[in-house]
């Protein structure tokens, strides 16, 4: 099990720059986490004889504290690729942190890195960008698709249903404009789906509503082949 994430500065920086660089990493360590698991994660400190890599490891090993950090770097690599959606498990606190972080580039500062035992995660100055987006709390729309559970319909005004996204754990209002994708929403209350269409998308981030262009049901789990089924298909 991965129970350990670090950050490693390549450069000539100053002392005060470093010092820096380890408080917004281990910021985001510890409030990603905090977000994540529901029992406590102890955190110690270790660092690289003679060199700038400093480690964060978890004395109590556990799925959760995996899965946070998982979220750090799945976090640091959504902040990099532009996407302007809060990563999962982050604030707007932990994007602060990490857009701190990444505008230490430059000035003696080559690189930033994060790493939890795979490939690290670079942390470039163009996070910073992508950061102020999020942080300006700015609502926009923009096409894409969504999946989770249909758990509620409503034909008061309209049809409209509710999926709950298994990400957020909130639930996203789904509006339909063709008769055709709102019959396939209702057979597919209770079960998961992804839709796709015009994602609203609030200030923190995070979807709240999508107008359904098209609508997919997936299959239950008692209906997908078994394992020997589908090695039976390459016999």
């Amino acid at each position: 099990m991965n129970n350990q994430i670090e950050i490693k500065v390549e450069g000539k920086l100053t002392p005060e720059k470093f010092i820096e660089a380890v408080r917004l990493f281990f910021s985001m360590v510890e409030g990603v986490t905090k977000n994540v698991a529901t029992k406590p994660v102890h955190w110690v400190v270790e660092v690289e004889k003679n060199s700038t890599l400093v480690r964060g490891r978890v004395e109590n090993p556990s799925i959760e504290s995996r899965q946070a950090i998982d979220a750090i770097c799945r976090g640091v690599r959504s902040l990099r690729s532009g996407n302007r959606t809060l990563p999962y498990g982050f604030t707007k606190r932990e994007v602060l942190a990490c857009k701190s972080l990444a505008a230490l580039n430059g000035d003696g500062v080559q690189s930033i890195s994060i790493k939890n035992g795979s490939a690290p995660e670079d942390v470039p100055q163009t996070i910073v960008e992508t950061a102020e987006a999020i942080l300006s709390g700015e609502a926009y729309t923009a096409f894409g698709s969504i999946e989770g559970k249909i758990d509620s319909l409503s034909d008061k005004r309209g049809f409209i249903c509710s999926i709950t996204d298994p990400i957020y754990h909130r639930e996203i209002t789904c509006y339909f404009t063709k008769s055709e994708v709102s019959e396939e929403a209702y057979r597919g209350f209770r079960k998961r789906v992804m839709a796709g269409g015009l994602i609203r998308y609030a200030k923190e981030g995070h979807p709240t509503s999508i107008v359904v262009d098209t609508i997919r049901i997936f299959p239950e789990e008692s209906e997908l082949p078994t394992i020997e089924e589908v090695q039976a298909l390459f016999k």
